[in-house]
């Protein structure tokens, strides 16, 4: 780039597509920090891993899934139940 100048690099389709890569590769670790900080909001404002977890290490089915269809189903704050929904965990299932 520094010998053949910016139009030459910006006219090899390698350099575009290694740009491409980069900054999908970039985003991805941002969209993943973003959806992780609204996923500790929403725990936060259900407190839902806590009494989840309290649930199942007393093996109490019955209560975790009124936890659990009380969070899915809250109509009231969709953007919230949205994302607990999006950090299930196939553990949760094996533990019952």
């Amino acid at each position: 780039m520094y010998n053949a100048g910016l139009r030459v690099y910006m006219l090899d389709n390698y350099n575009w597509i290694d740009y491409i890569v980069l900054s999908v590769y970039l985003s991805s670790y941002v969209l993943r920090i973003l959806v992780q900080q609204r996923i500790k909001i929403a725990d936060r404002y259900y407190n839902g891993t806590a009494r989840a977890r309290e649930a199942l290490l007393q093996h109490d089915v019955p209560l975790y899934e009124n936890i659990r269809d009380e969070i899915f189903l809250d109509s009231e704050e969709p953007s919230y139940s949205y994302f607990m929904k999006a950090c299930t965990s196939p553990e949760y299932e094996l533990m019952l």
